[in-house]
């Protein structure tokens, strides 16, 4: 009889955990896409200076470090592949302006600086059904860093708090990550007084910090 209760309550516990593992599932599957900056009254706020504030989760954002990332060819790669560098993670869209203006210099950055330790990663919001787009645009801006797919779960991660009222995030968002994994910078949009000098500053001094 107690042997009875016992699977009965082993079986009441796994069923619980299946339920939550689904609906946590589907909770990042139904999460809104990024839209681009200039799409909003709000996001025009945010262009004058009046960004939303920067929430970063730290520990999300380490979580998906091993999560596979889809490259425009089809191949895989997960951030945790670069660990040692200091990466430069961009959140765009060809869709977005401020995403297309800004590809072109995080091209030269990364010439400049990936002999030294830089690693830039574009994550792309665009469907995959762009993809000749997609890697026509990076072409002609001379972008030749890791590019992949954007997904639900580095979102969650990484975009997580800066989301408006209908649940979207804007783009562009860089992320600065040191050599030890954590988020020592973020960029939120197109601002004229915090630009690509102040990307690379922090990188310049993340590469020569040990």
């Amino acid at each position: 009889m107690n042997d009875f209760r016992f699977k009965s309550l082993a079986a009441s516990y796994l069923s619980v955990i299946l339920l939550t593992g689904v609906m946590f599932t589907a909770a990042c599957d139904s999460a809104a896409p990024p839209r681009a900056l200039g799409d909003s009254a709000n996001s025009a706020s945010a262009q004058r200076g009046q960004k939303p504030v920067p929430a970063i989760d730290q520990q999300a954002i380490e979580s998906v470090g091993n999560v596979q990332i889809t490259k425009l060819d089809g191949g895989t790669f997960k951030l945790s592949d670069f660990r040692g560098k200091v990466l430069v993670v961009d959140f765009w869209a060809t869709y977005c302006p401020p995403c297309v203006r800004q590809v072109p210099q995080l091209a030269e950055l990364s010439k400049k600086y990936r002999d030294k330790g830089l690693e830039v990663i574009g994550l792309t919001a665009d469907d995959n059904a762009a993809q000749e787009k997609v890697v026509e645009f990076l072409k002609k801006a001379g972008a030749d860093y890791t590019v992949g797919y954007d997904n639900r779960w580095l979102s969650s991660a990484f975009l997580k708090g800066t989301e408006d009222e209908n649940g979207q995030s804007p783009i562009p968002q860089l992320f600065v990550i040191s050599r030890e994994g954590r988020v020592v910078e973020h960029f939120i949009g197109e601002d004229q007084r915090r630009g690509i000098e102040d990307l690379e500053q922090v990188v310049s001094q993340q590469l020569s910090s040990r």
